[in-house]
């Protein structure tokens, strides 16, 4: 029995963070296994709790000062990215829009993130806190029980903003950057996660509508039907300075999507791509890892490919499968061209250990 993505979605949100539960549940679905929501994201401030040990303003505080977050924040002016993601409801509670307005606007702050577990009631309450940062450049928000919120779309978000990486429900928050229209930031960087096929229309407008200032994208798939419809749909023609783009998801997901992709970036000239391929999980990883060169043409992307600077090919599978180099090995055998142009070969095996544990395969392909 598979259930719907949606679910899934807040089934894995919810659970996360807390890696013994997300590896039960991978053992007792192996489509899980391999997914992880939220990319980890790296600090420029020292642990909390080193701060409270050591900063003499700070060590002042009540011994409960896990709910002083504004007050802290205040006597840390340097910190550039904060991640707001409390544990518990009644930290979570007294953390909202207007009693983060004082800190946000006194810090210096570059990267903003919303984890779900912050519980934010809405987009509204996102918004006003990024419209508090003049100076960012970079904002992550996640998880699926994003609500609208009833605001007005008169907003100006920080015009140095360039990079968004969107692991929520994407309908609510792309369309609400459609209508900001002219007013919208030109995004450099874009990040989309989990992507099903009910957001697909709302994910092609607003790539035809930020194409023109996309230099890198990030295109994940929950729903594999959903990436041979947004490439069949989309037009990234115009999209002249895109140079990374990378496709993640299920085999049939990343073959379909750049297959119907890479005809546009080889127009766009871009230079570098990045597909990586997650295990097959419920339908058998052994039987469906050993067959994913042979299932698909991948020879028909070789003229394509070869126009590249840079092609990586990644396969992610669980501690149990060790077929990954080996299966990298057979679909190179396909791209002979591409082989021929892009002389430089790199192979690395990596350990992932943060959330669900994985083995990460990489085959790199270039000319640099």
């Amino acid at each position: 029995m598979r259930f719907p993505s949606e679910l899934e979605d807040i089934v894995i949100d919810f659970c996360h963070e807390h890696h013994s539960t997300l590896a039960a549940c991978g053992l007792v679905c192996r489509d899980w296994l391999p997914r992880q929501p939220i990319p980890p994201v790296l600090l420029d401030i020292p642990d909390l709790q080193q701060c409270l040990k050591f900063h003499r303003h700070i060590i002042r505080l009540p011994s409960d000062s896990a709910v002083e977050v504004v007050p802290i924040l205040l006597l840390l002016p340097q910190t550039t990215r904060l991640s707001l993601r409390p544990a518990r409801d009644e930290v979570t509670r007294p953390v909202c829009t207007s009693s983060l307005s004082g800190a946000l606007a006194a810090l210096p702050l570059t990267h903003l993130k919303f984890d779900f577990k912050s519980r934010f009631e809405s987009l509204q309450q996102v918004i006003d806190c990024a419209c508090l940062c003049p100076q960012l450049e970079s904002l992550e928000v996640g998880g699926s029980w994003m609500k609208t919120g009833i605001f007005a779309v008169q907003r100006q978000l920080p015009k140095g903003l360039h990079t968004l990486i969107l692991t929520c429900d994407l309908d609510n928050i792309l369309t609400w950057f459609l209508a900001l229209e002219d007013r919208m930031p030109a995004i450099q960087h874009l990040s989309l996660h989990h992507i099903v096929m009910r957001e697909v229309q709302t994910v092609v407008k607003y790539l035809e509508t930020a194409g023109p200032t996309l230099r890198s994208l990030y295109l994940g798939f929950r729903d594999s039907m959903a990436s041979g419809e947004l490439g069949s749909q989309v037009d990234l023609t115009h999209s002249t300075n895109l140079r990374d783009v990378q496709l993640e998801g299920k085999r049939d997901a990343v073959f379909f999507g750049i297959s119907a992709l890479l005809p546009q970036l080889t127009l766009c000239g871009t230079e570098k791509v990045t597909l990586t391929i997650q295990s097959q999980g419920t339908e058998g990883l052994y039987h469906n890892f050993l067959n994913i060169p042979g299932s698909y043409a991948w020879d028909t992307l070789d003229s394509g490919f070869s126009s590249l600077k840079r092609l990586t090919l990644v396969v992610v599978e669980p501690f149990t499968s060790f077929r990954g180099k080996n299966l990298l090995e057979d679909m190179s055998k396909q791209l002979s061209l591409t082989r021929e142009k892009l002389r430089r070969v790199e192979e690395k095996s990596t350990v992932i250990f943060s959330g669900t544990h994985s083995i990460h395969t990489t085959l790199i392909l270039d000319n640099y």
